[in-house]
């Protein structure tokens, strides 16, 4: 770990609610073996179980390291927490990203990534392999993209904010300093940011497992997604992606169609009723004529096997809906 000078990166980490977790996140991003200074940036939303006691008692030991922000009340609902309190500490040239509740593996990742980005300065973001971790400790690589390599701007747009786990994101400042009404508006952050970084530049992906991503976990956003129906999200996604095709005339309609359409299968695949039915279907009408009748066969398959087609469906998941 270098300390001394400005930071070239800037690592920001998001908590709530991870006692359990924070000091590995933590300790991953200390472990990095760097030739250039870096920072931590660490938010925690008014944690309730000890979180922002670990953060203090880590800030205390590594403070040319680390950034401490420890709301006294939490401010998710009341504005845009990486708008309001983390873009104006940023000093980095470049950002990456570790969720309290993730951790990086090699200790080499900023290294590597930072030497991608230098080298070609057309890169807005670059993101690599992680494994998922999922509540029962169980592991499973995944592997967005076959071999390290340049990934068109569509596909990061089309395969939604899971295609690049946040864990494996580093993207350029000047990227992540912008933010347009669609970012605004969005509910998420991480998703937005990759299809701003994939529509203003070039998009580079390493073919190798350099951190865990908690899929699931008790309290994560994953977690309560997998469970419940959350229409107000897929409202949201909808209105700012709708400004986004707006700020690129339209260059990306298809993919943010195709996107929508996969949002509405999966809550359909929830509840399996009527109007999610009928939701999924209409999404899926928007799309030409091969993605059309791929959506609807699923469509049709969920109706007819319920959860039994859940098996099928990870199957067809991986050969065609690419």
């Amino acid at each position: 770990m270098m300390n001394a000078g400005a930071p070239l990166v800037s690592v920001v980490c998001l908590c709530y609610n991870h006692a359990d977790t924070v000091a590995g996140a933590i300790e991953s991003v200390l472990s990095q073996k760097t030739d250039f200074p870096f920072e931590l940036i660490v938010h925690d939303d008014c944690s309730t179980d000890g979180t922002a006691d670990t953060v203090r008692r880590y800030a205390e030991k590594y403070p040319d390291v680390i950034v401490p922000v420890l709301q006294s009340e939490n401010r998710m609902k009341s504005c845009n927490i990486a708008e309001t309190y983390i873009a104006p500490l940023l000093r980095g040239r470049f950002v990456a990203i570790c969720e309290g509740d993730d951790y990086w593996l090699s200790p080499d990742k900023l290294q590597k990534q930072t030497e991608v980005m230098l080298g070609d300065p057309g890169i807005t973001m670059c993101f690599h392999a992680v494994m998922q971790l999922d509540s029962l400790g169980r592991q499973t690589p995944f592997r967005p993209v076959k071999g390290s390599s340049f990934v068109p701007s569509p596909i990061i747009v089309k395969r939604g904010g899971m295609f690049c786990p946040s864990v494996s994101l580093m993207v350029r400042r000047d990227i992540a300093d912008m933010w347009p009404d669609f970012r605004r508006l969005a509910d998420v952050y991480d998703y937005p940011l990759q299809v701003l970084s994939a529509a203003e530049g070039k998009v580079y992906y390493i073919d190798e497992i350099m951190a865990v991503y908690r899929f699931a976990h008790r309290g994560s956003w994953t977690a309560s997604m997998s469970v419940s129906n959350d229409f107000t999200h897929i409202e949201n996604e909808i209105k700012w992606l709708s400004l986004f095709n707006e700020r690129y005339n339209g260059r990306f309609r298809y993919e943010t169609d195709y996107h929508l359409a996969h949002l509405w299968l999966t809550e359909y695949r929830k509840t399996f009723s009527p109007e999610l039915k009928q939701k999924a279907v209409e999404s899926a009408d928007l799309l030409g004529m091969k993605d059309r009748i791929t959506f609807r066969l699923l469509i049709l398959m969920f109706s007819l096997l319920g959860k039994r087609g859940e098996a099928v469906y990870g199957f067809i998941k991986k050969i065609i809906l690419k």
